[in-house]
């Protein structure tokens, strides 16, 4: 059975090589693509958060917990930002913006998330494994085209984004294993809430403002549209889950 759940861990981690169809596109039309695919990105992370982490959490733990928990996952990235900024961001100058080590660190965490619960379905039912594994790579797919956007709207290169966006990735890897060996219900519901906390930090005090800056009303019409479709298509993937 762990050779199993290695196996889809690991195909969902390939998932997260999603962007390498911008490696070939020319970086004019690529700049002009990106601020909605950043849009969109804003609403899967959204649409992650409130209809997929949280909802599973609370049928779990006691909704008190969990929104604790998702208010710690979200002040601890605002104590983060705080420190990156300080030491990478002095007086505006900054290559690398916080958001995409933040990004970074919250997908690796929900990946994480992910693995434990391929691994917990798997256990309980092959065929239950297989059908977690198929609903989490529909979920994964907008994700790691939105996360992937993330990095390169943050500074990041399309190649060193697709490296890093692979390497948090595998922490599903890490996570199956240890879901499989010290599996615990309750643990899994609080990271959850926390990973749920992470992007919604990441959502409205990063990647909302930033988006804030196009004034141009047709952009920012279509911007808008692109982050509802993020929402709705994160709305749809929940619709029939367990």
């Amino acid at each position: 059975m762990l050779e199993y759940i290695l196996l889809s861990t690991f195909a969902i981690s390939l998932l997260s090589l999603v962007g390498i169809f911008t490696i070939a596109m020319n970086d004019e039309l690529f700049r002009k693509i990106i601020f909605f695919m950043v849009s969109f990105a804003t609403g899967i992370l959204l649409g992650a958060s409130f209809l997929h982490l949280i909802p599973e959490a609370v049928e779990h733990v006691e909704a008190k917990a969990a929104m604790l928990v998702f208010i710690l996952g979200f002040s601890s990235f605002y104590l983060l930002e705080r420190i990156l900024r300080w030491r990478h961001c002095h007086e505006d100058e900054c290559k690398i913006h916080p958001v995409t080590y933040l990004a970074l660190i919250g997908d690796s965490v929900h990946n994480f998330v992910d693995g434990i619960i391929i691994a917990a379905s798997y256990l309980v039912d092959f065929k239950l494994g297989l059908i977690s594994t198929f609903a989490v790579a529909a979920h994964e797919l907008p994700q790691e085209l939105g996360d992937f956007s993330v990095l390169v709207f943050g500074g990041f290169s399309k190649k060193k984004a697709l490296l890093f966006n692979f390497l948090t990735a595998l922490t599903a890897v890490f996570g199956a294993v240890i879901g499989f060996f010290l599996l615990r219900e309750d643990v899994t519901s609080y990271l959850l809430a926390f990973a749920a906390g992470n992007f919604t930090y990441v959502a409205s005090s990063d990647l909302i403002p930033e988006l804030h800056k196009v004034a141009e009303f047709k952009r920012s019409a279509a911007s808008f549209l692109f982050f509802v479709v993020g929402i709705f298509v994160m709305y749809l993937l929940s619709q029939g889950h367990p």
